[in-house]
């Protein structure tokens, strides 16, 4: 659940870029195929036959769609932590929430105005014509360090809309009070 303070919306959603899912989907697929392939390639290139006692087939057959079933919950998994893993971008702030896993995730926020520098990485021929890249957004706080969305979709666009918003954090006036102790007085 995504907590927003009043009057906060939700103005740009970053995800990873679809290249990636679709790259892990490819090899669930090939790891599906790949024990048909294996069992033929047995098949052909052992000359004597192993005597098994039962019905053989059946038993290949189960051991199969036990196979298929742990792929589809590993890809269920990968789903789940690719659609889950997600930038939000406010009007005050960004919101990184990074899913590990079906049960961790970790919710982190950075204000406008602790931004220092917003760096955008895109490498290779598929990335620049497919429009995807790293977004690292660092701080001056040692402790917080840096954001970093690797994949992401869109880079420059992300780039241009926290700069922009980082900019009217960086001209809005700040307020500053001054606490005294009454034993100073």
């Amino acid at each position: 659940m995504l907590n927003l303070d009043p009057g906060e919306s939700v103005i740009l959603e970053v995800r990873k870029h679809w290249i990636v899912f679709v790259a892990y989907g490819f090899s669930m697929a090939i790891a599906a195929i790949a024990p048909i392939v294996a069992y033929n390639a047995l098949l052909y290139f052992i000359p004597y036959r192993f005597e098994v006692v039962g019905n053989t087939s059946s038993l290949a057959m189960f051991a199969y769609c036990i196979w298929l079933l742990f792929l589809w919950m590993g890809f269920f998994v990968q789903w789940t932590v690719f659609y889950l893993d997600v930038w939000y971008v406010t009007e005050k702030r960004i919101i990184d929430v990074e899913q590990q896993g079906l049960f961790h995730r970790e919710i982190s926020s950075l204000r406008f105005d602790k931004i220092q520098d917003i760096t955008i990485n895109v490498r290779g021929l598929i990335a620049t014509f497919l429009n995807f890249g790293d977004v690292k957004v660092q701080t001056a706080a040692e402790d917080s360090g840096s954001f970093t969305m690797t994949v992401a979709s869109k880079p420059e666009q992300i780039r241009k809309v926290v700069f922009a918003y980082h900019n009217i954090a960086a001209e809005r006036p700040h307020q500053v009070s001054v606490v005294t102790h009454a034993n100073d007085i």
